[in-house]
């Protein structure tokens, strides 16, 4: 709880809010410095495999070797299971925690299949999910949310001040849990960047939802992944910015939609 002064209707007040918590956290690879990120200090284990996951350093699991994680000094020891040779080139992504890369692959992804569908309504609904799960959000805001669904129900839920921080302690935890990405939902309350669609490819999620836009980069990308991206996703409307054809009831052919 942090104590502060309010304004409001004229007169000062004095009361104790949460804040959102950050963190700087850095992750070291068989012995080697990694990147240091900030983050949210809640799930850190999920994210470090989500990022090394996305990152292509690790395929699966089982190349995990050893995973330590000390909060108090913000370090996370992995150990893998073969060498690694870190690649030189970083990328310093839109994310708004200043988060980086080491490789930004917008090819080799397989095109999404068009028998996906999703009821217009359920982009609402399950956003409203994603708010009631976002305990964070609801005691201090000032942070992003994340979520995959399976259409009905929020299957994981994430929260940190970075957007891509959240989708990576989606991906971590889903690694954990076993459960399949591929065909679900993804939701986000943040905008949606290519990096960030770019996470969603690698999860093979044809919906990617957001309650704010996406980037031109991204546009491009979900038209060639064939992802159906939902963004402004407030009141009762949403917009549609690419296949819009997954939507129902009303397909694209009787719509007049835009296939892209």
């Amino acid at each position: 709880m942090h104590r502060i002064v309010r304004y409001r209707a004229g007169s000062f007040e004095t009361l104790d809010i949460p804040v959102v918590e950050e963190q700087s956290l850095t992750i070291f690879v068989n012995g080697r410095e990694r990147v240091t990120m900030l983050c949210t200090p809640v799930k850190v284990d999920c994210m470090v495999l989500g990022f090394l996951s996305f990152e292509g350093i690790i395929q699966g699991l089982d190349e995990i070797k050893m995973l330590d994680v000390f909060p108090e000094e913000g370090v996370a020891d992995v150990r893998l299971t073969k060498a690694f040779t870190p690649p030189r080139r970083r990328i310093f992504t839109s994310g708004c925690t200043g988060g980086i890369t080491f490789g930004m692959p917008m090819e080799g992804f397989k095109a999404f299949p068009e028998e996906a569908t999703l009821h217009p309504e359920q982009a609402f609904d399950l956003m409203r999910q994603l708010y009631a799960e976002a305990r964070l959000y609801r005691e201090s805001r000032g942070i992003h949310a994340a979520a995959l669904s399976d259409g009905k129900k929020l299957l994981l839920v994430a929260e940190d001040v970075g957007r891509h921080n959240a989708l990576d302690k989606i991906h971590g935890e889903a690694l954990l849990r076993g459960i399949a990405t591929a065909g679900h939902i993804l939701l986000s309350t943040g905008r949606i960047s290519s990096e960030m669609l770019r996470k969603g490819a690698h999860m093979r999620t044809p919906f990617v939802i957001s309650r704010t836009s996406p980037t031109s980069l991204a546009i491009q990308a979900a038209k060639r992944f064939g992802i159906t991206v939902i963004g402004y996703v407030r009141g009762e409307g949403f917009n549609v910015y690419s296949h819009p054809e997954r939507l129902l009831p009303q397909r694209v052919e009787a719509a007049g939609l835009p296939r892209s």
